[in-house]
């Protein structure tokens, strides 16, 4: 189904959760919640936890779990090595360890239950096989830019060094997966959320996971 109306953030994210509650079968739901910086794919991903968790069964869980945590470190990030948007895309996270945790723990009983994993490029080459359903949450860069301002105003840093790391570096290597993998156009779902109370559907597919 294809939608261009904003509606309520709940709204959506309740939707998703009983259509994943439904789906939810003998083995773990593995759920990718893609997307660039500022798209607000954390937050997305924690409502959904908490809208999952009544729909389970009894002995069903929901993991949950932002591969922003496995990023190499920002001493890389912004040495000259990185200055290359394809050397960044290729090297921006520990791909291996996403599959491992992917994977879960041996002998875990993962029957009903569903894995939550939020970050970028999740559907690259190296992972797009892990997912039984994609969420691509949009934003226009300059919104990108934006809120990771907003976020990190605080800090001993120019707000024009940071901007400047993001239109050199980390734009351009977002650009290099657009292009490489069409995420906007393989995704399950893709949700615009530049404003991200009322958020606007742009696809929701009615084959939802059925892969």
């Amino acid at each position: 189904m294809e939608t261009t109306t904003s509606t309520p953030r709940r709204q959506i994210v309740g939707r998703l959760a009983r259509e994943l509650a439904g789906r939810a079968g003998d083995g773990m739901l593995k759920v990718a919640i893609d997307g660039p910086d500022g798209a607000g794919k954390t937050t997305f991903s924690r409502d959904l936890d908490d809208a999952l968790r009544p729909l389970l069964g009894d002995k069903a869980e929901v993991h949950r779990f932002s591969a922003d945590h496995l990023l190499i470190p920002v001493s890389i990030r912004r040495s000259e090595q990185a200055a290359d948007p394809r050397w960044l895309y290729g090297h921006i996270c520990d791909w291996e360890r996403i599959r491992s945790i992917a994977a879960g723990a041996p002998g875990f009983d993962a029957r009903g239950s569903v894995l939550l994993v939020d970050g970028m490029t999740l559907q690259r080459p190296e992972l797009a096989d892990l997912w039984d359903v994609t969420v691509y949450l949009t934003v226009p860069e300059e919104v990108t830019v934006q809120r990771i301002l907003a976020l990190t105003s605080t800090l001993e840093e120019p707000d024009a060094a940071i901007e400047a790391r993001y239109t050199e570096r980390y734009l351009p290597a977002l650009r290099i997966y657009a292009d490489a993998v069409g995420p906007m156009s393989r995704s399950d779902i893709v949700i615009e959320m530049s404003d991200f109370q009322r958020p606007t559907v742009l696809r929701w597919g009615q084959d939802l996971g059925n892969r």
